[in-house]
């Protein structure tokens, strides 16, 4: 039976929305498709979360991607999304029933090394025995290395732990490390009937 609990953080434990997130600024649906070319698309992310890039260096890039007119919002987009992503009650339930039962719980996201900034808005992180970002190991999902990080880190057999994420290629590359993984499809119910179905709680 597993003892571990390894989850990803975007669309498992919080719902990351762009068009969510931008219409908290904006309600304008052209500018909201304007808006999200320029700041969403593109590398950059990718590298902020592998710790390659700052802030400072993507906001750069994506005011040239957006109007003059769209700047000022664009900017204000890119400093305060982190805190338009609301938890998802069934699966902080889950959390708190995993830990009430004994077990061990982690979160393994990638994000940005900025992430300690705004975690403490969401209450289910205190829950969590620890906290591998990205970012502050430049290392990302699917990468072999981050999987392992998280097993030496906090002494886990890979045998015990399953892995929770929404990507099948980060599924894949837990897989790889002898970690089993669970790709989870937005239906916390149904995540909550496998953990009973298996005993876990």
């Amino acid at each position: 039976m597993y003892k571990n609990f390894i989850f990803d953080m975007g669309n498992v434990l919080l719902d990351f929305s762009p068009d969510y997130i931008l219409s908290q600024f904006t309600h304008d649906p052209k500018e909201i498709e304007s808006l999200k070319y320029g700041i969403f698309a593109g590398e950059g992310w990718k590298q902020l979360d592998n710790g390659d890039t700052t802030l400072e260096e993507i906001i750069t890039d994506a005011l040239k991607k957006v109007s003059p007119e769209q700047q000022a919002v664009a900017e204000r987009v890119m400093r305060e999304w982190q805190n338009y992503m609301p938890e998802r009650a069934e699966m902080v339930k889950i959390v708190h029933q995993l830990k009430d039962a004994g077990h061990g719980v982690y979160l393994c996201s990638n994000a940005a090394a900025n992430f300690r900034d705004y975690f403490n808005n969401y209450d289910v992180f205190n829950h969590f025995d620890d906290l591998v970002i990205s970012g502050e190991i430049h290392m990302s999902k699917p990468d072999r290395g981050i999987y392992e990080h998280v097993l030496t880190k906090n002494k886990l057999d890979p045998e015990t732990c399953l892995f929770i994420d929404d990507s099948q290629a980060n599924i894949v590359g837990a897989k790889k490390c002898g970690i089993a993984g669970y790709h989870f499809n937005g239906n916390a119910a149904l995540f909550d009937r496998y953990l009973r179905a298996i005993g876990v709680y």
